[in-house]
């Protein structure tokens, strides 16, 4: 977000059939699922069909094949994605800009502190167990060849470890730019030049990092005209943004080592999943990729902080996901819906619901799923996009009723 193998067998009729085992009667009506109170036990958890790999062999310990003599079985990408349960953003931290005081100053410039193990303790405690890390690279960068500050890179393998030692999922990607990364064709080639170089470096340092770690190749990739923002896009720029995921993938493989069968995210235009930005999205042939994309959804609900206080968007959430499962999961590619969240309206019991609707709807669909936390705890009447669910100053869960929602709609 912008500041501030085996494939799956659930069918269309059966993700239906699960959402009305949550109290509804699937495309004929909006589920009607019981909001669990916090600190209650999850009483409507439901049991889905298991979409990773089936065996009796052990997982290796590595992303690769051969274990020493050991037989055992690789990790798909449903594999990986199955363990991700529910998932948090570290937003606004290391993908903050603009500091020019020092290399490591961004990531307290946007008004959140420095990241502690203490903080992915917490969140591992608090039930999290995937973490997105955002990260912005463009003021760590020097010289035509894009050279990143080693401190920099540095920093950022430090706030990996905290989670891999909690034996979290990590997501590492490309997020805020300068606009190098403009899908057109005029701008094709030198987008295409960064995108290789950074990714060059980035894979290179994180070569030796086993199936937890998880690469997203750029963040909600669209085109700004004249300082605003185009979301929705057009063939031109659907077509320039494959050829981008493509090569970005390609220098991945490239770097070797784990990374040639690492899972990698690649986002459709804007990370947005319409029907257009879907149909224009053509992905690599690669056992070991994921669909990216996020999804403040309903609009008028989650993000629209002038739009209605009320989640009434219940239908718009079922034809999504289950547009995601038919066109993706099924088909054998997992989709891991890197952010969603809703502002805070005051109206906590409102988006206690929505946290609920929407992480049960994922869960059923076969998508794994990642808050978008910016740190922004406080609701005022001229706030935007409150979206804070942990505290980090305190070291503590800030809305535990929506963390108690989403754990229970993981389940």
């Amino acid at each position: 977000m912008n500041y501030h193998t085996l494939r799956r067998s659930v069918t269309a009729g059966a993700l239906i059939v699960l959402l009305s085992a949550c109290g509804g009667s699937g495309a004929a009506s909006t589920p009607s699922l019981a909001v669990t109170p916090p600190n209650a036990t999850c009483s409507n958890a439901v049991t889905v069909p298991p979409y990773q790999t089936r065996s009796s062999l052990p997982f290796c310990a590595s992303l690769s094949s051969a274990e020493s003599g050991k037989t055992c079985q690789q990790r798909s990408g449903f594999d990986i994605v199955a363990g991700m349960g529910a998932g948090w953003n570290l937003g606004n931290s290391l993908d903050a800009t603009g500091s020019t005081a020092s290399p490591l100053a961004d990531e307290t410039f946007w008004g959140n502190p420095v990241t502690t193990k203490a903080n992915i303790d917490a969140l591992k405690k608090a039930g999290f167990s995937s973490l997105r890390v955002p990260v912005s690279w463009d003021d760590h960068v020097s010289g035509e060849g894009k050279v990143i500050d080693r401190v920099w890179l540095d920093r950022v393998e430090e706030v990996v470890n905290y989670a891999l030692a909690n034996e979290m999922l990590v997501i590492v990607n490309i997020h805020h730019n300068n606009g190098w990364e403009m899908p057109t064709r005029a701008n094709e080639a030198a987008a295409k030049d960064v995108l290789v170089k950074l990714w060059t470096q980035i894979a290179a340092r994180f070569k030796p990092y086993e199936y937890r770690l998880i690469f997203e190749v750029m963040n909600e990739p669209r085109v700004t005209v004249n300082g605003v923002d185009d979301w929705v896009g057009k063939p031109e720029y659907y077509d320039v943004l494959n050829r981008l995921n493509a090569a970005a993938l390609a220098t991945i493989r490239a770097s070797g080592g784990n990374n040639a069968r690492r899972l990698v995210m690649l986002p459709t235009y804007a990370a947005a999943p319409g029907e257009a930005q879907l149909n224009g999205l053509v992905l690599p042939d690669d056992k070991m990729i994921a669909l990216s994309t996020h999804a403040y959804s309903p609009y008028d609900f989650a993000l629209n902080q002038k739009g209605s206080a009320v989640f009434s968007g219940q239908a718009e959430l079922d034809a999504l996901f289950q547009r995601l499962n038919t066109r993706y999961v099924q088909k054998g590619t997992p989709v891991i819906m890197g952010e969603w969240a809703s502002t805070d309206k005051n109206n906590a019991a409102e988006r206690v619901k929505h946290a609920l609707y929407f992480a049960r709807g994922a869960r059923l669909a076969g998508i794994s799923t990642l808050w978008w936390d910016n740190g922004n705890l406080n609701w005022s009447a001229t706030s935007n996009d409150i979206m804070g669910i942990f505290d980090r100053h305190a070291n503590r869960v800030s809305r535990q009723d929506i963390v108690d929602a989403i754990m229970c709609g993981v389940k």
